[in-house]
């Protein structure tokens, strides 16, 4: 560790630290960008690793376990899905494998300066977020065409909410050896944010990881645990139900067509029940390709070809077509059968027993809130395998490996 400490500032190290610092900034910039930074780390990475003589990674089981996965996905694209699309991101998934042990590495020499610079990055998108909800539009004069949602720096994409679930408890981590008053302040701040900014699924996911810190992580008595739960969730309520629009997104949304069928007394039947949401409809469909490709799925990336066939849209032909089932846990079995839904699991569920076990520093924390809150099921979320969706996870990922393995990092 110390001839490593001497040797952080060569050119490699310095290239990487920088490109770490804006990977933030890349994902909100677009997939081009944030691919090109990623690519860049990995690369820069590699050369690093090869001038120190250093490939300790190499020992971690951990990583061999990914390297399955890898080529499972890459035998899944080839023999299976069998399109170009498909065989192109499985091979390109092993960029984010190297992200997360390259974001370890690194996280070791200048952690304390890279959390408080991508903690500026989020405080920086949290006022742009309050500005937007307030004025209409962003500063750079972005602003959501969908009623309720907030764009932020990611314009028409909208995808501000998946970066808040992904960087909130990373960016908390800057203030755990703040001042409690700024803590508290910031954390309730950063919380009502993820509110406003109007997609459901990630506040709950957020929601949830606020409320499991408090359970599990927080040093207070359990009247006090549940003091603070209690006043997140009456805070939650008073929010929506004041805000017209929000109390559209979160309750009529959801409930009112079924409460309505209910009045009339109407039988809610299973089409019935499907029809009335979106995402329970791509649900079915991710289940019923799964029941005609048990084992090994349909191929990564293929529900966005499977998913418009007809045997497959007997409900529903709209609400079940998408590019994506809009769950991990359907994503998987659909697309990788239950082999790939199994491997995939088995490391996530590997790597938080092996982190529940210790002693945890914040951003260990941070990562084991976040794969719960990913893999909690039914609640929507983006692609799995998306460059976005995908570089957030392993960011989230890499503070979860464990360094007792790396003993020379």
């Amino acid at each position: 560790m110390n001839q490593l400490l001497s040797e952080k500032f060569n050119l490699t190290t310095k290239i990487n630290y920088f490109l770490i610092l804006i990977l933030p900034i890349s994902l909100l910039a677009g997939s081009g960008i944030s691919n090109t930074v990623i690519l860049l780390i990995c690369f820069v990475f590699f050369i690093d690793l090869y001038q120190r003589k250093n490939f300790d990674f190499f020992k971690d089981y951990n990583f061999y376990f990914l390297i399955i996965i890898y080529f499972y996905l890459i035998l899944n694209a080839l023999l299976i899905a069998k399109n170009l699309d498909s065989i192109v991101r499985a091979f390109g998934f092993l960029r984010f494998i190297i992200l997360s042990y390259a974001l370890f590495f690194y996280f070791n020499f200048f952690k304390q300066k890279l959390i408080k610079f991508w903690f500026f990055i989020f405080l920086i998108v949290s006022l742009d977020i309050l500005i937007e909800y307030y004025f209409g539009k962003n500063i750079l004069g972005f602003s959501a065409d969908y009623p309720g949602r907030i764009a932020s720096f990611t314009g028409d994409e909208l995808k501000i909410g998946h970066f808040y679930f992904g960087f909130i408890f990373i960016s908390l981590a800057f203030l755990s050896n703040k001042d409690k008053k700024l803590q508290i302040v910031l954390s309730l701040l950063f919380f009502v944010l993820a509110l406003i900014i109007g997609e459901r699924s990630n506040f709950i996911k957020v929601f949830i990881m606020y409320t499991l810190f408090f359970l599990f992580f927080f040093k207070i008595s359990y009247i006090k645990k549940f003091l603070v739960v209690t006043f997140l969730s009456l805070l939650t309520f008073l929010i929506i139900f004041k805000s017209p629009v929000l109390s559209s997104k979160f309750y009529n949304h959801i409930f009112e067509d079924y409460y309505e069928m209910f009045k009339k007394g109407e039988n809610i039947d299973k089409e019935k029940f499907i029809r009335g949401n979106q995402h329970f409809a791509h649900y079915y469909t991710a289940l019923k390709i799964f029941n005609e490709n048990k084992f090994f799925g349909t191929g990564i990336k293929t529900f966005r070809i499977e998913s418009f066939k007809s045997e497959y849209n007997s409900i529903d032909k709209f609400y079940g077509q998408s590019t994506h089932p809009h769950q991990i846990h359907f994503e998987f079995l659909s697309e990788l059968g239950i082999f790939g839904y199994i491997l995939i699991i088995s490391n996530l569920i590997y790597i938080l027993r092996q982190n529940l076990i210790k002693k945890k520093d914040f951003l260990i924390k941070a990562g084991i809130l976040f794969l719960f809150a990913t893999l909690i099921p039914i609640l929507p979320s983006g692609s799995f395998f998306t460059s976005y969706g995908a570089a957030i996870f392993w960011i989230n990922y890499s503070f979860l490996i464990k360094k007792n393995r790396l003993k020379t990092l």
